[in-house]
């Protein structure tokens, strides 16, 4: 638990920026830098702030970036010189995609879930498959091994 209140006699401080002076909400940022953060968020400041915080206890910038609900590229802008991930190939620099040639394809239970991802109504072949590789998980307790085709 990252305790940040009993820094400062108040729960609000005030910190100079190059616009002038804000106010930041330090039990905000504490409940924030806990990952107590759920349907409010940071000002830009008070993210700044609780960042440097964690990163000052060595929490990893993906960590960070999603305890305070903003995206590891301000991060990286905000820390240049902290906000590297320990191996380069473990970077996420654009958006996430299946490869090539592993796309669910329908009559799948893969597939089935592909429809609901997209808040699409499945086709018959993806609900034919779901359905058989229902049965066979309600009888082994496990997906492995379960038929991909309905046949």
């Amino acid at each position: 638990m990252i305790s940040i209140t009993h820094v400062a006699a108040a729960p609000t401080v005030w910190m100079a920026t190059s616009e002038g002076l804000v106010c930041l909400d330090l039990i905000a940022i504490e409940r924030a830098a806990n990952g107590g953060r759920e349907g409010w968020t940071l000002t830009e400041d008070e993210a700044w702030y609780a960042a440097s915080l964690l990163f000052e206890r060595g929490v990893l910038y993906s960590v960070i970036a999603r305890r305070l609900g903003i995206n590891s590229a301000k991060i990286r802008a905000w820390f240049p010189d902290l906000a590297v991930p320990a191996d380069e190939c473990m970077s996420r620099t654009g958006t996430r995609k299946m490869p090539a040639g592993r796309t669910p394809v329908c009559g799948t239970r893969k597939g089935y879930g592909r429809h609901h991802r997209r808040g699409e109504a499945p086709c018959q072949p993806c609900k034919d498959a779901n359905a058989v590789a229902d049965r066979y998980y309600r009888k082994h307790g496990t997906y492995i091994g379960a038929p991909e085709v309905a046949a």
